[in-house]
This record gives C-alpha cells, sequence and structure tokens, in this order.
C-alpha cells in the first residue's frame, strides 16, 4: 500500500449551498460497508456515529476513502456491576464459612468474628456501589460511557472513563471491492481519580504492604487456588446443562462426552489438591514461622468428614469415568448436577479447614489487605470491559472470514 500523506485533513467545511457537513456524508460505494458493520456491532453497541476521511497516497494519485465508526459499548455498565456481584458472592462464601466453623478457641475467635465484620462491611459497600452504578445508567438516558467530568466520582470509579469502539473502515477509491478494517477500543487511563493518587499507585501500594509468614501466604494461595477450582468447575458444568437443556441445540453425543470427561478431571484434580496436607509447604519455601503463643488446631475433629466427603467423590467419580467407557451411555443434566454438588462439597470443607489453620495467625483470609484489594478491583474492572470486547471482535472477524471463504 503507497505511503499516505503525514497529516489527514478532516472535511469539515460546510457546503454554502446546504450548509451539510461532508464528514458525514458517505460515499455511496462504502454504504453497504457501513451498514453491515453496524448490524454486527449491534450485538454489542449502540450510539454509532460516523465520519468520512478522504486520504491519497504521496504522489496523490489514489484516494482512499476512510470511515471512522465509533460506537458505545452495551456493557459499559452492566459489566462492572457483575463484576462486583461475583466479589460480593465471593464475601458471602467467606462469611459463610466462617459462620459455619462455629465458635474458636481464644484469639481464633476473636479473627473470626473479625473476619466476618470485615466482609460484612464489605458486602454493603459493593452493594451501595452496584445501586450507584445502576442508577447512574438510568440517568444517563441512553448514554452509555463514562464522561470525564464524571471522573471524581467515587461510586463510578469502577466504570471506565469515555470508553468507545473505534472501527476505521478503508477502501479504495479506484477499487471498492478492495476493503480493510482495523478495530480499537479507546477509553481514559485506568486510575482511582477520586483518591487524588495520594498513596501512589498499586505498585507502591503494594511495596508497603504488611510481609507475611511464608506459611500464611501458603494458606491464603491454597484458599484461593481451591475457590478458582470450583469457580471453572461451576462455569462448564453451567455451559453444559444449557447446551443439554436446549433441545435445539445440536452437538454430537462423542464432544458432550469429551467435555463431561474434562470437567471429571476438574473435580478430580480438586479432590486431590483438597488432599493435600495444610501443615506443609513445598520444598522451595524456607522455614515456617508459626506465632508461639497461639495452640495448634486439633484435626480429630475434622478427620472424619473429610475422610467421608473424599471417600464420597472417589466413588462417585469412580463410577462416572466407568460409565463413560460404555459409549451407549445418555447422561443428563441430574448427571452434571451430581458433580458439581460433589466440587462444592469439597470446596466448603476445604476453605474451612484452610480458614481454622488461618485464624490461628490472622483475621485476613486473603493474602493483600482490603484497601489495596479494594484499590485494585477498580483497576481491573476498568480494564477487564477490553478483554470482553476483544473476544467478540475476535470471534466475529474469524466469522467474517470464514463465511467469506
Amino acid at each position: 500500500m503507497a505511503s499516505f500523506v503525514n497529516t489527514i485533513v478532516d472535511m469539515q467545511i460546510d457546503s454554502s449551498a446546504n450548509n451539510t457537513n461532508p464528514a458525514a456524508v458517505i460515499p455511496k460505494s462504502m454504504v453497504l460497508f457501513v451498514d453491515n458493520q453496524k448490524t454486527n456491532l449491534k450485538q454489542i453497541a449502540n450510539n454509532f456515529f460516523t465520519r468520512h476521511f478522504e486520504v491519497r497516497t504521496r504522489d496523490r494519485e489514489k484516494k482512499l476513502n476512510v470511515v471512522q465508526l465509533m460506537s458505545e459499548y452495551d456493557g459499559n455498565f452492566s459489566t462492572p456491576v457483575c463484576y462486583l456481584r461475583f466479589y460480593l458472592n465471593r464475601a458471602a462464601k467467606f462469611i459463610r464459612y466462617a459462620e459455619e466453623l462455629g465458635r474458636l478457641k481464644d484469639n481464633q475467635e476473636i479473627y473470626r468474628l473479625n473476619c466476618i465484620s470485615i466482609y460484612k462491611g464489605f458486602i454493603q459497600r459493593y452493594s451501595d456501589l452496584i445501586g450507584s452504578i445502576q442508577n447512574h445508567e438510568t440517568a444517563c438516558d441512553r448514554r452509555l460511557f463514562r464522561r470525564s467530568i464524571e471522573r471524581m466520582q467515587h461510586e463510578l470509579a469502577h466504570v471506565p472513563l469515555n470508553l468507545h469502539l473505534q472501527q476505521l473502515l478503508v477502501s479504495c477509491g479506484d477499487d471498492p471491492s478492495q476493503k480493510f478494517m482495523y478495530n480499537t477500543i479507546t477509553l481514559g487511563a485506568p486510575a482511582v481519580h477520586h483518591s487524588h493518587f495520594t498513596h501512589g499507585g498499586l505498585e507502591r501500594i503494594k511495596t508497603n504492604e504488611h510481609e507475611l509468614n511464608k506459611h500464611l501466604s501458603y494458606l491464603h494461595d491454597k484458599l484461593q487456588d481451591i475457590l478458582i477450582f470450583n469457580s471453572d468447575i461451576e462455569d462448564e458444568l453451567e455451559y453444559l446443562s444449557q447446551i443439554m437443556a436446549n433441545p435445539s441445540t445440536n452437538i454430537d453425543h462423542s464432544i458432550l462426552k469429551l467435555s463431561l470427561q474434562r470437567v471429571i478431571r476438574a473435580v478430580d484434580s480438586l479432590l486431590q489438591y483438597a488432599s493435600k496436607d495444610l501443615d506443609t509447604t513445598d520444598s522451595s519455601t524456607t522455614e515456617i514461622v508459626v506465632h508461639p503463643l497461639i495452640p495448634t488446631i486439633s484435626t480429630e475433629e475434622v478427620l472424619a468428614s473429610k475422610d467421608k466427603i473424599h471417600e464420597k467423590a472417589k466413588i462417585f467419580l469412580e463410577e462416572t469415568k466407568e460409565s463413560l467407557n460404555n459409549d451407549k451411555q445418555i447422561f443428563g443434566v441430574a448427571q452434571l448436577n451430581n458433580l458439581q454438588s460433589i466440587a462444592n462439597e469439597l470446596e466448603s470443607h476445604t476453605c474451612k479447614h484452610i480458614m481454622r489453620h488461618i485464624f490461628q495467625e490472622s483475621m485476613e483470609i486473603e493474602r493483600y489487605s482490603q484497601s489495596y484489594r479494594e484499590r485494585f478491583d477498580i483497576a481491573f474492572s476498568q480494564t477487564v470491559i477490553i478483554l470482553n470486547i476483544h473476544i467478540y471482535i475476535f470471534y466475529l472477524f474469524n466469522l467474517e472470514n470464514y463465511l467469506l471463504f
């Protein structure tokens, strides 16, 4: 492609005849191209705005028509709400597990009660944030993005600033069949503006975090790993359940069988991970530091339930694996529910067991402090939307190529 001129002049000089902005007029050769892209993006975007540029090559012998198609993402407010709800559900799970542990001894009980109080406060703050975002979205009256003048509103901090989908649709003036498309997402840099940056960014805050002992860090990581394991299992089982519940879905039995085998392996991995000894770390860690004044938790009271749950999981997994070896075996939603039930039992028992160990030394059941995590949530919430959009556009682009060829 020939070199472009260094500057592109936006044709915005008013026509003396009809006072029409030429930049708003799309060439006839590109109307269908633009309309098709609008149709594709209407699944995730709205409020389209187009501008036309005419770009000539350096020798000015050839012309390119360029249309900037800008739109607003439908999920700009709803995606942060979903993200906040995810953390609300996780906090509620922590509270439930801590309450199900019952009264502990001495300092352990103080840590347990403080932990419950911390997460109840967290739930209240995040519930208020969800309400504020939803109320703001309603008040925007079909505007789907957060404006720069709203950057100091702390209740909207999880929503990215000025997020827009940008497409440059390019067509050769001499040969309109030569078409190109360039996708871009524009937004303001993720930041916590309402804090006035008084404590620096996440990296500086992280370096000032209190250094935990190796054993406590190990327990925190293990707790998160268990939650992630089961979250992945839940997502996969929910997807399979939707497929099986929809009679119009035409998927080969062997594909469903492979998917179910993958879930079984995940549940089996969860079982193996839940069976690890909590009193040891891997060989790469240094000496474990344990508070000498806090007695260790007696495991007798949990061994019986642990053995029962693990044995139940092993038996069910073996039965399921054996049944899948029979190609005529028909499985359904009930079997998926049984797998989820097993995974939930493993998660519940193991998380409570880990939390009992954590409460020997701390009331914090996550590695980083609440203030750091909430600051991180803002940054991540503002950027995770980009990933969602990129996945959709990547899927759409590949689908178009498939249909063309």
